[in-house]
């Protein structure tokens, strides 16, 4: 188990003097009639659990998900997080097995659960919708540019596997991802916590929270910065990229009255780093070049020697061939503001709960620079700027959870809507030589304007029927109706001033891969799905409990929101012409969900284990399709979108144990792991690999049976978790107690943990490629000491994440006659140490 089972003694006491109602639903995966303790977490006070009053809402959460819910997760307390030094969404997945962030840029943080949920090379931008739901605060949450940032102050971090959205939110097809912040307390109270570390890593937190209104108004504001210096070094500039320079706040108001709750929550994350790192001349993304050209076409033949081009186009020698060294020509920064606002209000009606969630997110992002290595200024990066609002409404209805048959009714309507402003090409001093087009002028840019919206509207049911006391049986169903619509514009941002014509430096950017000038028009598809569960438990004894789950999941087609025109070259005119444009929208996908599970309690309550056995068809699945053509001088360029693959399957065994020995008290073991496998059934049709990409070479490939790249066979951790108290240790320090300061006199506790991850080797490849790259099985170790007072009020932390430095790649290119040999650089980081106080006052 992610975060094991704690002894409630290690908790605050709980103060019932301020207890009030909600009405979240425990079976939807929210809170049922939650109570208010003194953390200012929400815990319940019907769950037919033994559990302790004493106990935080993330340690209530944990025990019913791995306890009761009739389906497999896991969670992360928040307790663990702190003492852990969790910050983003990375450091959860060295404990969660089968997910995986992601992160790279706050727009491109597209996570995965179980190796789906994010699109293969970004082909479908904006328009992409995960098969995953991103949730905060029981808020889905659509974009990712939502997820970025410092997550601190959490209640729990839970993940949830299986199709999602019967009991309320976004509808999902593979899982859940759901974070919940601490509540507002009526008990006043102030944190403060300092952490620094290397690389001139620093991050401040703020919390306070207490009453307003006795027992009717609560607040807590919560606050982060956090900075480092970056970990890759420039050879030619000095700068230091990869850093971390971002902050943000999040204010909340609780209302409590005798028949309602209203929770108003308002947060900013704003971050400015130089994120994106991209070194590959005229690729940008994430690459990084470790050596020249490599790639062989399935004909035999070398495609040729990028150091070879670069001497011969620009009379340039190779800078580097370091990843962690680079040479960029012009690096610029990523800046991102991320805004959301939501108010949940949760009215008693009789014994029956109305629940209704509102809430609106507003992003922006601006990318500046290009970052072409080698001290090569090209200007075909990946810069894009990008904007997007969200505005969601859920209302829902509820009966107790514990009746005999138990319900959930709702609506639910969202309208999602982004904004991008590409400019991949921005030629620079170098682009003219390089594709050999004196009309390629420096500052000529192709503007990619991309206008996507997403609508859904929706209704749900769910019920739980409670036959006896050992047998029940959930049933879910949902049906939205989502209408998509994008609108793609391509403007050459042309250079006056100089010797050349609007359509020279057209032609000289439709020479460069760019799209010249270019309509799509608005474009729009209206999608009805149906989700559906069944999902029986059976309780065998109080310590045993088997379950099935199968579900039905539905995801709307998605709109291939950076879908590109094609232009075709004519080597007689030398002239390119638009052809066509790569498809508007993929077809929707159909998910087939089967899974059965066991949850046991041994050796009085010990030992808890978690086994899951999940098997999932997909049709249509949603996945990376290339177009490939050749440039007037030579170079091979392609364009991507989201296209289909007839059939897909994931399926594998998931595990999660606890132990928490009587005979060592304070003593926590934890582990679990998954093997898992993503394989194309059916894919007939597939776009050929780079290495087919020559004269008389096939366009497509049958990638039938063959496993997706990315994707560990097996990813496990195991950790432990150890307090003992100490006493008051410096009680002695002065002689005279007349003298002793009172805090030399409090009781401390000493603590510890360890916790490694380890992700198995796996290919980086297309499976028919004629080379094939591997990443090697590697593992993250964290470790931590420290030393706290009971009252948990104070504490100080010694911690290493990354002890062992390992820095995975997960992308692989073998570059070609015009860009290196090159993989795709880890967003977790190199080693880092350091240390942390707290205080609360």
């Amino acid at each position: 188990m992610s975060s094991g089972m704690h002894h409630a003694s290690s908790k605050k006491h709980h103060d019932d003097s301020h207890a009030h109602m909600t009405g979240h639903n425990a079976k939807s995966g929210h809170h049922n009639h939650d109570m208010d303790d003194d953390n200012g977490n929400m815990g319940s006070a019907t769950e037919n659990i033994h559990v302790t009053s004493a106990m935080s809402a993330g340690d209530r959460k944990m025990h019913e998900v791995m306890m009761k819910t009739s389906r497999f997760g896991d969670v992360v307390t928040g307790k663990e997080a702190q003492e852990q030094q969790f910050t983003t969404l990375n450091d959860y997945s060295y404990k969660v097995p089968g997910f995986r962030p992601n992160t790279t840029t706050p727009h491109y943080s597209r996570m995965s659960i179980r190796g789906l949920g994010q699109p293969l090379s970004g082909s479908a931008g904006i328009g992409y919708l995960s098969e995953t739901a991103f949730s905060v605060d029981n808020v889905t949450w659509l974009q990712p540019d939502y997820q970025a940032g410092d997550w601190s102050n959490i209640s729990s971090f839970e993940i949830g596997y299986g199709p999602g959205g019967t009991a309320g939110g976004h509808n999902s097809d593979v899982g859940v991802i759901s974070i919940m912040t601490a509540l507002p307390s009526f008990k006043r109270s102030t944190q403060y916590e300092q952490t620094v570390g290397n690389y001139g890593h620093t991050i401040e937190k703020l919390d306070s929270t207490g009453s307003i209104l006795r027992g009717h108004l609560a607040y807590r504001i919560t606050g982060y910065y956090d900075n480092a210096n970056g970990w890759i070094h420039d050879i030619l500039n000095g700068k230091r990229y990869q850093n971390i320079n971002r902050g943000g706040v999040r204010a909340q108001l609780l209302a409590t009255e005798e028949n309602y709750t209203d929770r108003f929550i308002f947060s900013y994350n704003g971050s400015s780093e130089y994120s994106q790192y991209g070194e590959s001349a005229g690729t940008g993304g994430a690459s990084a070049p470790i050596g020249d050209s490599v790639l062989v076409y399935g004909n035999g033949r070398y495609a040729g020697s990028y150091a070879a081009t670069l001497a011969s186009r620009l009379n340039k020698s190779v800078l580097t061939y370091n990843p962690y060294r680079p040479a960029l020509a012009d690096p610029g920064k990523e800046r991102s503001n991320v805004y959301t606002a939501s108010n949940e209000l949760n009215y008693h009606i009789g014994r029956n709960t109305l629940t209704s969630i509102s809430a609106v997110g507003l992003f922006s992002g601006v990318n500046s620079g290009t970052t072409d290595n080698q001290n090569v200024w090209i200007g075909t990066g990946g810069e894009m700027d990008d904007y997007g609002v969200q505005g969601s409404q859920e209302i829902r209805l509820a009966s107790p959870q514990e009746d005999k048959i138990a319900w959930t009714v709702g609506l639910y309507g969202v309208d999602n809507s982004a904004w991008n402003r590409m400019h991949h090409t921005a030629f620079g001093t170098d682009a003219a030589a390089w594709y050999s087009r004196p009309a390629a002028v420096t500052g000529l840019t192709q503007w990619e304007k991309n206008y996507n919206t997403n609508i859904q509207a929706a209704i749900f049911a769910q019920t739980v029927i409670h036959v006896n006391n050992k047998f029940s049986l959930t049933l879910g169903l949902r049906n939205s109706y989502d209408i998509q619509k994008f609108n793609n514009k391509f403007e050459v941002g042309y250079v006056p001033g100089t010797a050349y014509s609007y359509d020279q430096q057209r032609q000289a950017l439709m020479a460069a891969g760019a799209g010249g000038d270019a309509r799509t028009g608005l474009q729009r598809n209206d999608h009805d799905g149906v989700t559906a569960i069944i999902n029986p438990k059976y309780q065998l004894n109080k310590n045993t409990m088997f379950y099935i789950l199968i579900g039905h999941g539905d995801k709307t087609v998605s709109a291939n929101g950076n879908s590109v025109p094609i232009n075709e070259y004519n080597s007689t005119t030398k002239q390119y012409t638009f052809y066509g444009w790569s498809p508007y929208f993929s077809k929707p996908t159909t998910s087939w969900d089967y899974e059965g599970g066991v949850k046991t309690m041994s050796f009085n309550g010990q030992l808890v284990s978690n086994a899951n056995f999940y098997w999932n068809d997909l049709y249509n699945y949603q996945t990376n399709r290339v177009y490939n053509y050749y440039l007037s001088n030579g170079d091979l360029a392609n364009v991507s979108y989201m296209g289909n693959a007839p059939h897909a399957r994931l399926y594998g065994v998931e595990l999660s144990e606890s132990l928490t020995p009587d005979f060592i008290p304070g003593l926590n073991i934890h582990a679990s792991g998954a093997w898992q496998q993503v394989r194309y059934v059916k894919y007939n049709g597939a776009p050929a690999p780079t290495s087919y990409a020559y004269s008389g070479g096939s366009s497509t490939v049958d990638e039938s049976g063959q496993s997706l790249p990315g994707i560990p066979s097996f990813t496990f951790n195991i950790g432990a978790n150890y307090e003992h108290p100490v006493g008051a240790i410096f009680s002695n320090f002065l002689k005279s107690r007349q003298h002793r300061a009172a805090w030399l006199q409090r009781a401390f506790t000493a603590f510890g943990y360890i916790n490694e991850a380890w992700w198995s080797r796996n290919r980086l490849t297309d499976p028919l490629a004629a080379h094939q790259f591997y990443q090697r099985s590697y593992s993250i170790l964290n470790a931590g000491i420290g030393l706290r007072t009971a009252d948990q009020n104070f504490s100080v932390t010694l911690w290493a994440k990354n002890l062992l430095d390992a820095r995975p790649w997960t992308g692989y290119s073998p570059g070609s006659a015009s860009s290196p040999e090159s993989v795709d650089l880890t967003q977790q980081g190199p080693r880092y140490f350091g240390a942390t106080m707290h205080m609360g006052f």
